[in-house]
């Protein structure tokens, strides 16, 4: 009889891996996710991107996860912004994207049930 076996996966900083993937760019540097719709990247005649940054946030907003070069500065989850700012206010602010979150945790998703019988659903970035 074989064992029954139950993995937990849960991929921390996911929100954040989805930024670097979409901005290579960041890779290494203190980066906070949970900004408004205009802290959205800017493009540049030249290809290049501008970004937002920390220091310049202004509201009531809450922290959704940040790269662990920002947590290296004491920046995480669930803290507000202006808190963030104070703490890192070089880091890149980036707004929420879930729609683009959903999309890689489908391929996650996916990959995994290629391998696992069956998959319980704990969220945008945990399964079973």
């Amino acid at each position: 009889m074989n064992p029954r076996r139950i993995a937990h996966l849960d991929m921390d900083a996911f929100y954040a891996s989805v930024e670097l993937l979409r901005y290579p760019e960041l890779r290494g540097q203190p980066v906070v996710i949970g900004g408004r719709r205009d802290h959205q990247p800017e493009l540049l005649a030249d290809g290049t991107r501008r970004f937002s940054r920390l220091r310049d946030y202004v509201g009531r907003g809450v922290t959704t996860t940040s790269t662990y070069e920002a947590r290296a500065l004491g920046v995480f989850s669930g803290m507000g912004v202006m808190k963030s700012a104070k703490l890192a206010p070089d880091a890149i602010l980036l707004p929420v994207d879930f729609e683009a979150y959903r999309h890689y945790s489908r391929l996650f998703k996916a990959a995994v049930a290629t391998i696992a019988p069956h998959i319980e659903n704990r969220g945008i970035d945990e399964i079973y």
